[in-house]
């Protein structure tokens, strides 16, 4: 099976040319000008541009959260993911206390294999730090899981120790991994959610007052500061606002591998949503922040300081799920959904508005989460060698993003209204075409599990 891909424009982290690209058996073989060799099937990609699959290293797929279970599974969030140019997926594995990790890495995998549309890989999201737990990171890094992932927005008996959060960091790099923190302080969170609700503050409008932006700075500090004494590199996740850059900055302008995600939603939304009548709609944690914030996210992309986005795609109804919460924000889950529009918002909030340019999108979408996950350069790049993956983007198609485009399960979209100039128009994994114009033709199942390789500072 071969495939032609001509015409187009094709853009990397680092270049962009005109030239065709032969595929054969799922693997790029050629790139190279008027390549007029036999092919099985040719594509015109003439005025479009080819950049590699989207790789989407923030998504709960069939996952358990405050109490109730996302409305995706890996089959319909991956319908949608690949609707919207991603072709690799980095999944939250959530070990359940008790459990270990090599029965939370297979639990995963069954819910995977049998439906995932592209391809898939994990982190194993871990719910306890002790030695039982950390003893098991080796097998899971010869397994290929390659990063692990705790959250500091835990309080009581899940609030994370600095001695514990040091001692994981240190056993996390000494397996070859990469260790993933999610950094909101959840014991002064809890405080500040008790005070509120005492004064009968519980609606949606005070999140950020029960989240502000100090807490997750704090965090941050105390997170950098630890991998710091450890000598380990650190992944941030959710990064939100301008309180977080400024920690971030002083580590990374010291010369420390930090490394850093935000997400599309921090950088196309504000906290203003939160005044809305159906603003539960809009609840995740950190919270969207007043809209100043997005021109430091920006700024930050700019100079290096952060180095991918993701989606954090974690899909609920608004009906029965999230509006359980108009009352109280503390009874709805959070999360919402935004692995179709990842790309979208980037090109629009980012490319069109004069931010980026269009090598950076593919950096933060593409490459950089790659390499820093031990992907590359099988995913993440267009080169001789690489899997076949590819999006091939409309850059003049104009779209109002709706819940009638989503093929998410969920009943709404948060970007509902939204003017997104430019268009995924095909999508490739390993050489066969899975995305037509918003239409998914890959099947469930035919995603692979992607072994990783160690991480390796990029």
């Amino acid at each position: 099976m071969t495939t032609l891909i001509k015409n187009g424009t094709i853009i990397t982290a680092t270049d962009m040319y005109k030239a065709d690209i032969l595929v054969k058996n799922g693997v790029i073989t050629e790139i190279g000008s008027e390549i007029s060799k036999i092919a099985s099937e040719i594509i015109d990609a003439a005025d479009k541009w080819v950049f590699p699959g989207g790789v989407d290293v923030h998504t709960h797929m069939d996952a358990q959260c405050d109490g109730m279970t996302t409305v995706d599974d890996f089959e319909t969030g991956t319908t949608a993911a690949a609707a919207g140019g991603t072709t690799t997926i980095l999944d939250y594995a959530e070990q359940a206390p008790g459990t270990s990790l090599t029965q939370t890495l297979e639990e995963w995998k069954a819910k995977a294999e049998s439906h995932s549309v592209i391809d898939y890989g994990f982190h194993l999201a871990l719910s306890e730090i002790n030695e039982e737990i950390l003893s098991q990171m080796p097998g899971a890094v010869e397994a290929g899981v390659t990063s692990f992932h705790v959250r500091l927005d835990g309080y009581g008996s899940r609030y994370i120790q600095d001695g514990d959060l040091l001692e994981f960091l240190q056993r996390t790099t000494n397996a070859g991994a990469l260790a993933c923190v999610h950094a909101e302080n959840g014991e002064v969170i809890d405080l500040f959610v008790r005070r509120l609700t005492a004064e009968g503050k519980t609606s949606v409008k005070y999140l950020p007052v029960a989240r502000p932006p100090e807490v997750e700075a704090q965090a941050i500090a105390k997170a950098v500061s630890l991998a710091e004494m450890a000598k380990t590199p650190l992944y941030l996740t959710n990064l939100s606002s301008a309180h977080a850059i400024e920690k971030v900055k002083g580590a990374r302008d010291r010369g420390l591998p930090i490394f850093t995600e935000t997400c599309s939603h921090y950088l196309a939304m504000s906290s203003d949503r939160y005044e809305d009548s159906e603003g539960i709609k809009y609840y995740c944690t950190p919270p969207l922040r007043p809209s100043w914030h997005e021109e430091i996210l920006w700024k930050a992309i700019t100079s290096g300081d952060i180095h991918v986005v993701g989606s954090d795609h974690m899909a609920f109804n608004y009906a029965g799920q999230k509006n359980l919460g108009k009352e109280n924000f503390t009874q709805a889950p959070r999360g919402f959904p935004g692995i179709q529009e990842r790309l979208a918002i980037l090109n629009t909030a980012g490319i069109q508005s004069g931010k980026i340019n269009a090598n950076k999108l593919v950096e933060l979408a593409c490459t950089s989460p790659a390499k820093l996950f031990g992907l590359f350069p099988r995913k993440g790049t267009l080169a001789v060698g690489s899997d076949a993956d590819m999006v091939i983007f409309d850059p003049k198609a104009d779209v109002t993003l709706s819940k009638s485009l989503s093929l998410s399960r969920s009943d709404y979209t948060p970007y509902e209204g939204m003017r997104a100039r430019g268009a995924v128009w095909l999508v490739i994994q390993r050489g066969k075409v899975i995305a037509r114009e918003g239409k998914v033709m890959g099947k469930a199942g035919q995603g692979e599990f992607i072994s990783r390789e160690k991480f390796n500072t990029p």
